[in-house]
């Protein structure tokens, strides 16, 4: 039985589509000679022809047993697994076609089809660019290439791809993803998207995603080119023309030229000597270029720049396509106001097909480029920094710094100055109107939230500063309401990335609950009629007075019960805050027989002051109010004579010195003696509205204070215990 012969047969059949016919004949081939390779290649081929994908698989896995060493049987029994879904035994198959030859172009296409099932989009990159590599894929996997990408977020190199599947095959798909890339947020290009949704309609005409995405873009670029022209005027001066490029075509004269075919040297050399006679004649200006004084030396150079083929051509280009021209010579913005009657397809079209016009064209455009959207946000000309950021198409990558070198520099001052209010933060307290009026002043959420990809290390540190100011006024001056405030702003910006969003959600999530807690425990009441207090985290206020907890020096409160038979005849509520040279009471009493009797008259709508609530209703505001005080107020009093203590100094409460080693008082009443427990022998408790103060180890040396009428009485335990701890 001849090989050949059988393969000449089972080739015809498969023209046919008889692939039963072929299938019989192979098999019946195999069975008298079942170590022919090709036989068993070409039974596993006609199998998956006939849509047999078990039978496929089980015949490969038949010849590998005969040829472990087969690239071609493990790769195409991993297609074949692919097909029934068993990707796991697929990759393991693929695997060992791998280790077999890694350098098969088909083994690097399962390998992207494999792990696009997956969607494990690193991989499908990892294997679409050794396909890249080798030299073999074509348009459509150079466009799911950059789908790959995007999918990854890599807007960049998702537009190499589909710029090179355009290239290398012109379709509409493509294009189509090209505007979606520079519409997403992330990129918001919206002027490239324009210009690249036309290019896929010239393709295909019908496809209506791309006639709606083209319209929804247009619906924006319109308005907004109508306000960026009328901000555009004057923003390069006539002396800052032609800084970066000088067009031969323009400076010869050689307009009349309908194409390069019709340009001679003829032509070249009058023209440069009519343009050599005007120099000499206009004091170096040139009349045609607006006065515009040129140098003899480069007028010259201009001819040799027409001698040269590819820069002929590259100058033509820049030439024919008037709005692009204009805005690299003398900085009109018109190549990036969108209009239906503007449409620059061979100039894309040559960027795509030629690199080296990119090349040619890139630095220069960049250069005025980044001349131009200098001056628009020195301006504050926003509408026109946003049509420049919309079309950066013609430069190459590894030139937008220069692009944004101007830019850079001015948003890089703003954070800087971001970033002295925040230090500024950590020490005095920040109003919210001063950081407010710092962003409207410098017009920094608006700007900074078109800055694009480049910015994003700025923008960050931007935000991040505001966080800080934010997290200063809660840590450092107890503001949190102030705190959560200046978080929101933060709120404004659009950019953040993923790590920082986060960031900022857990800021806003610990501030709630800290807002919630202190609201919780902030207390305000009508003390008397037209007497409010409030007691929050920024302090206290009653009757014109207020203190800060930082501060407040002293605190006393207490209720005064006096009884006569058994009988109570009066009672008292006090709560006393003093600051340094403010002293602020907080007093009433029990209300009387008249209180009550006017209560029985008054409007249930009137506001009812806690002087004039029953006994067990002032009792509960009275222990609201210290609450709140506890929770607001002591902790920074507390903190403060601590540390005067750990800092040496000796801090009076009533009859007791505390100093860094213990408290000092005096006993009896004839023979009175001072008497010094350390921190680790002092035992405190409260009883009857007094606070006594004893020794653990002998009960007789004790003190008392009334908490009602002593400064900071009510803190000593809290001191005592800190103290306590800190000695042992």
């Amino acid at each position: 039985m001849n090989v050949s012969n059988i393969i000449e047969q089972v080739s015809r059949l498969l023209k046919e589509h008889r692939y039963d016919d072929a299938q019989r004949l192979l098999t019946s081939a195999i069975q008298e000679l079942p170590k022919e390779e090709l036989l068993w290649e070409y039974l596993v081929y006609v199998a998956c022809c006939a849509g047999k994908h078990e039978e496929a698989v089980e015949f490969a896995k038949q010849a590998i047993r005969y040829y472990p060493h087969s690239d071609w049987l493990w790769q195409n029994l991993g297609r074949e697994l692919i097909l029934l879904g068993r990707l796991d035994e697929a990759e393991k198959a693929l695997n060992n076609a791998k280790s077999l030859n890694p350098n098969e172009s088909c083994l690097w296409r399962y390998f992207a089809w494999l792990h696009q099932k997956r969607k494990e989009y690193g991989k499908e990159i990892e294997a679409l660019e050794n396909l890249h590599a080798l030299g073999e894929a074509d348009a459509n996997e150079l466009n799911s290439l950059g789908i790959a990408y995007y999918n990854q977020g890599n807007f960049a190199k998702a537009l190499k791809f589909y710029q090179l599947s355009v290239a290398a095959e012109p379709s509409a798909v493509p294009l189509f993803n090209m505007g979606v890339v520079y519409n997403h947020p992330e990129v918001s290009q919206d002027a490239d998207a324009a210009d690249a949704y036309r290019r896929a309609l010239l393709l295909d005409p019908s496809d209506e995603d791309v006639q709606k995405r083209l319209e929804a873009t247009k619906k924006r670029l319109i308005p907004l080119a109508q306000r960026a022209r009328a901000s555009a005027s004057d923003l390069i001066r006539p002396e800052e023309y032609f800084q970066f490029y000088v067009n031969p075509y323009e400076v010869l004269q050689l307009d009349k030229i309908k194409s390069l075919e019709n340009l001679d040297i003829k032509a070249i050399q009058r023209a440069k000597k009519i343009l050599l006679q005007e120099i000499e004649l206009n004091e170096s200006k040139v009349s045609w270029l607006g006065d515009y004084p040129l140098d003899k030396s480069i007028a010259l150079a201009l001819e040799d720049e027409l001698y040269d083929e590819d820069k002929r051509l590259y100058h033509w280009a820049v030439f024919q396509n008037q709005r692009l021209l204009r805005f690299i010579t003398r900085g009109d913005i018109e190549h990036f106001l969108y209009t239906d009657d503007y449409f620059p397809q061979e100039t894309l079209e040559l960027l795509e097909e030629e690199p080296e016009f990119c090349d040619f064209l890139s630095k220069p455009f960049a250069r005025q480029y980044n001349l131009v959207l200098t001056r628009a946000i020195e301006r504050r000309a926003l509408s026109v920094v946003e049509v420049l950021f919309d079309g950066r198409r013609w430069v190459k990558p590894e030139d937008e710094d220069i692009c944004f070198k101007g830019a850079i520099k001015w948003v890089n001052e703003i954070v800087e100055q971001m970033r002295e209010l925040a230090e500024k933060g950590k020490t005095s307290r920040v109003d919210l109107e001063d950081i407010e009026d710092f962003l409207d002043n410098n017009s920094v959420v608006e700007l900074f939230n078109l800055l694009p990809t480049a910015f994003r290390t700025l923008q960050s540190r931007l935000v991040g500063y505001i966080r800080s100011l934010a997290i200063a006024c809660h840590n450092e001056h107890g503001d949190t309401e102030l705190s959560a405030a200046v978080l929101e702003l933060c709120k404004l910006f659009h950019f953040k990335g993923a790590e920082l969003n986060k960031q900022l959600e857990e800021d806003f999530e610990a501030i709630k609950r800290i807002i919630d807690e202190n609201r919780k425990h902030s207390f305000s009441a009508w003390i008397h009629p037209n007497q409010a207090l409030v007691v929050t985290q920024t302090g206290i206020k009653y009757k014109g007075l207020s203190i800060s907890p930082g501060d407040i020096e002293g605190i006393r409160w207490g209720i005064f019960v006096k009884t006569v038979n058994g009988i109570e005849t009066e009672r008292s509520f006090s709560l006393v805050v003093r600051g340094d040279g403010t002293t602020l009471p907080v007093e009433w009493n029990k209300r009387g027989l008249i209180a009550a009797a006017k209560s029985l008259f008054r409007h249930k709508d009137n506001v009812v002051s806690v002087a004039e609530m029953s006994s067990n209703e002032q009792e509960v505001f009275f222990q609201k109010m210290i609450d709140a005080v506890i929770h607001h107020l002591l902790p920074a009093l507390v903190t403060k004579l601590v540390e005067r203590l750990q800092n040496g100094e000796a801090v009076a409460i009533g009859p007791c010195t505390l100093t860094q080693e213990g408290i000092v008082f005096r006993t009896g009443l004839i023979f009175r003696k001072d008497i010094l427990l350390p921190w680790a022998d002092v035992e405190t408790k409260m009883h009857s509205g007094e606070v006594i103060v004893f020794s653990r180890t002998n009960r007789k040396a004790q003190v008392s204070m009334s908490a009602k009428d002593t400064d900071n009485a009510v803190v000593l335990p809290i001191i005592c215990a800190a103290m306590s701890n800190q000695s042992n």
